[in-house]
């Protein structure tokens, strides 16, 4: 399931509270690249894909947790892939149809992400995965699926990933306040 960062965000300033209500799971934060910024992969296939994708100003906000099945047999784990049948469907062309699996640790309640022998490859704080090998996130880790750029959140770190992402898109904001048609000028 998609959420909107922005509903999230504004409920958050509301009511902190609230949102920790709200979010009681993982979730997995899907950022548009800056601007300019070129895919890495140019090897995808399409499956027609609504290509539903974040904007700058509005990132998507993925639920990391297991979708009811129906009748099919379920799978261990929680997938991610581009098809309707996994659990975080990520709608673009360079995540493999079934990319990467999560899975949470029962007893330490740790969380774990693998590679699912993705054509692109799972990357984990710029590390490629190997696949098939499980390897921890713990509050916050900056993951990418082919070009898909997502930062993984611990719901008990959720609140503070959203005043971080505040506070680095209001600089980026006053920061282009400060530019005119003669180059930049000092901000106050």
């Amino acid at each position: 399931m998609h959420l909107k960062f922005s509903a999230l965000a504004s409920q958050f300033l509301d009511d902190p509270h609230s949102v920790r209500h709200a979010v009681r799971w993982p979730v997995l934060v899907w950022e548009a690249p800056p601007a300019g910024v070129r895919p890495l992969f140019t090897r995808s296939t399409l499956t027609g894909l609504s290509l539903r994708r974040p904007t700058l100003a509005e990132p998507l906000v993925l639920e990391v947790r297991k979708r009811p099945q129906g009748i099919t047999t379920p799978v261990p784990g929680i997938t991610l892939g581009r098809t309707p049948d996994n659990d975080i469907i990520v709608e673009d062309p360079t995540v493999s149809r079934v990319h990467a699996t999560f899975s949470e640790e029962k007893h330490t309640g740790v969380w774990y992400v693998a590679d699912d022998g993705s054509h692109n490859g799972t990357w984990h704080n710029g590390t490629l995965l190997i696949p098939g090998r499980p390897t921890p996130l713990f509050d916050r880790a900056s993951l990418r699926f082919g070009d898909v750029l997502a930062t993984f959140v611990d719901f008990s770190a959720f609140n503070q990933f959203i005043l971080d992402w505040l506070a680095r898109h209001s600089r980026g904001a006053r920061a282009a306040a400060h530019v005119t048609d003669g180059g930049l000028t000092r901000g106050g």
